[in-house]
């Protein structure tokens, strides 16, 4: 069976020195807990489109990813990821207002990120 004619791919990665932020997070598994620890993380997006602006020739405009990933980083730096979903804890959220599940409630300050659970 032939392939159907589909159009070009384009794609472009955006990466800069500045998409980075910083997360402590631990793993828990039966019968085993690491301890609390960060790491630093640098981020890049790839943009794939099978189509391109005829107006300027590009697939996205640049400026509006950067503001995106800026404000992603930014939201992310220096937060503590907790699995709340984990089938080994129990996590409560202690009455500090909001939901906890990633809009920064769940804390005084908005440190703490639930992280979603891995099937």
């Amino acid at each position: 069976m032939p392939l159907p004619n589909l159009p070009p791919l384009h794609s472009v990665v955006v990466a800069k020195q500045e998409f980075k932020f910083n997360l402590a997070h631990f793993v828990a598994f039966p019968g085993f807990r690491e301890r609390l620890h960060g790491h630093n993380y640098h981020m890049s997006v790839t943009l794939r489109s099978s189509s391109i602006s005829k107006n300027d020739g590009y697939v996205l405009d640049f400026g509006d990813v950067k503001t995106v990933v800026r404000g992603v980083c930014k939201r992310m730096n220096e937060r503590v990821v907790i699995p709340v979903k984990s089938n080994v804890l129990s996590i409560k959220t202690m009455g500090f207002g909001g939901d906890g599940a990633g809009d920064g409630g769940g804390t005084a300050d908005g440190e703490v990120r639930r992280a979603p659970r891995r099937e």
